[in-house]
């Protein structure tokens, strides 16, 4: 197909896809590998390896914090202290653009973002669990449930939203 007849929404659409898996990939990045290099096979070994022993999930189980605000508190407590500061906001900010591209480019309302985003955070803190490359950590879900709730009002403070919503900018369902 010639690339003349495509339509702007479709470079629009095509553009969104693009952003939204260079924020998955950025997301996993710095989650699961720790601003290292993405490195699948060391992942499938590593998953491999708790396969092999599955006793230690339960071990990195005992070991995660399952108590909400336990390590919220600790993170507010040890402010300004770098790894605090980063803990507490970045697990924030992490999740703020997911927020933002619930509500732009499928039209989610607050619930779903919501439902998403604790399902995208659940998904990333057990992989850290049956990876061994992080910890699972209870208020890491609230905190970015909470970072993709701040982009959701975000969006919906945006003059975007507000077109949405009274028909002048297209359909309130996002770009479907």
């Amino acid at each position: 197909m010639n690339v003349k007849y495509f339509s702007p929404v479709l470079w629009l659409k095509l553009g969104a896809a693009a952003l939204f898996a260079g924020y998955l990939y950025v997301l996993i990045k710095i989650i699961l590998f720790k601003f290292g290099d993405v490195n699948v096979s060391l992942l499938g070994r590593l998953m491999l390896e708790t396969a092999e022993q599955p006793s230690n999930i339960v071990y990195r189980w005992h070991s995660a914090n399952l108590t909400p605000l336990v390590s919220i508190r600790e993170n507010i407590a040890g402010l300004p202290h770098m790894h605090d500061t980063v803990n507490l906001f970045g697990n924030i900010a992490l999740f703020v653009p997911l927020g933002l591209f619930l509500g732009l480019f499928v039209g989610c309302r607050l619930p779903a973002v919501l439902f998403y985003a604790l399902v995208v955070s659940l998904a990333l803190e057990t992989a850290q669990l049956i990876s061994a490359m992080g910890s699972f950590d209870v208020d890491d879900l609230i905190l970015n449930t909470l970072g993709g709730a701040i982009g959701y009002g975000l969006f919906a403070g945006s003059g975007i939203a507000r077109g949405r919503s009274s028909g002048a900018g297209g359909s309130s369902k996002g770009m479907n």
